[in-house]
């Protein structure tokens, strides 16, 4: 089986695409001549999606085929610039001289408005990680229970629109920069009056680390993922102090099974829009407190305006459940 789209010539370098679905059979009309034509270029392909769909493409394939790995969102998505960074590597290991294949649908948080900024940011990051790399990546959207604002980001952030026809280009597709730039200036301060706040300077870091451990657990995080937020923590207060300037303050909002950290300082503030998305090179040894922090929180977000406040946020695994 093979779609009139997939017949046509293939791409030479990144090709970015988004599959905008409102049934089971949309999803395969698209995505298993996507697979079918992976497997006979031998390709290396790797699929994340969710279980209804990888179930979807098992039956059709009849199992797993060589080269071919499946898997649901919740097998292999964790935070965004974690998940992006196992995309990397995966692809890193197995291309060779050739190409590889990647379907990945990421787990929007309902609800969560920070989330789906930072997976939107991440969408369109995606176009920066990964546009020296020969991949092939659709990445599809549920339009059943996505809302408009999510479907819409899907045309903003991907070239291409993917269609049983063939790709299109997306008439709505901005620059990276400019996407992520729109998404920052709709970063707002929390709701409601924080529960903690405290002024602090480079001493005050181990004590610090400690408060939001303890918070988190309280929030319900298990221990690894508050020892992970307080290591966030940690590297934005140490940035804020060494390379913003004092008085420097932690803000913390206790919610419904989230917890949200706010460090805020009165510098200049953090001017690169892409700030920490992208892996810092290994030799270098500053850039890589927010690349960190992203890493380990479900959102991180920066607002610039009267000094530089970084929010650090993170959730409950029983909250933090993928569409």
């Amino acid at each position: 089986m093979q779609s009139k789209g997939e017949a046509s010539a293939p791409h030479e370098g990144f090709a970015h695409s988004a599959l905008i679905y409102g049934s089971d059979s949309a999803f395969m009309d698209v995505a298993l001549p996507f697979v079918e034509q992976g497997i006979a270029q031998d390709e290396p392909m790797l699929v994340a999606v969710q279980a209804q769909n990888v179930e979807n493409l098992r039956a059709a394939l009849g199992g797993e085929p060589d080269g071919v790995t499946l898997l649901s969102v919740d097998e292999w998505y964790e935070t965004s610039a974690r998940t992006r960074d196992k995309f990397a590597r995966w692809v890193a290991e197995r291309i060779g001289s050739g190409r590889a294949r990647l379907i990945g649908e990421p787990p929007w948080a309902l609800g969560h408005e920070a989330q789906i900024r930072d997976w939107a940011r991440h969408e369109s990051v995606i176009n920066v990680a990964f546009q020296d790399m020969p991949v092939s990546f659709l990445c599809p959207y549920d339009s059943r229970v996505l809302p408009a604002e999510i479907v819409e980001h899907a045309h903003r952030t991907h070239p291409e629109i993917a269609g049983s026809e063939g790709p299109t280009p997306s008439q709505a597709y901005e620059d990276p920069y400019e996407f992520c730039r729109s998404l920052n200036s709709r970063v707002e301060r929390p709701e409601g009056e924080p529960t903690t706040v405290f002024e602090f300077n480079l001493a005050d870091l181990h004590g610090m680390r400690r408060l939001v451990t303890s918070m988190a657990v309280a929030t319900g995080l298990p221990g690894s993922r508050a020892d992970e937020l307080a290591l966030a923590v940690n590297e934005i207060a140490s940035n804020a102090v060494v390379h913003g300037r004092l008085p420097a303050t932690l803000r913390i909002w206790h919610g419904d099974r989230e917890l949200i950290c706010e460090v805020s300082d009165a510098g200049d503030g953090i001017k690169d829009v892409l700030a920490g998305q992208l892996t810092p090179p290994s030799t270098g040894i500053g850039g890589r407190g927010i690349w960190l922090a992203r890493m380990l929180c479900d959102a991180v977000e920066i607002r610039n305006g009267i000094g530089c406040t970084v929010s650090m946020h993170a959730t409950a695994p029983e909250f933090a459940v993928p569409v």
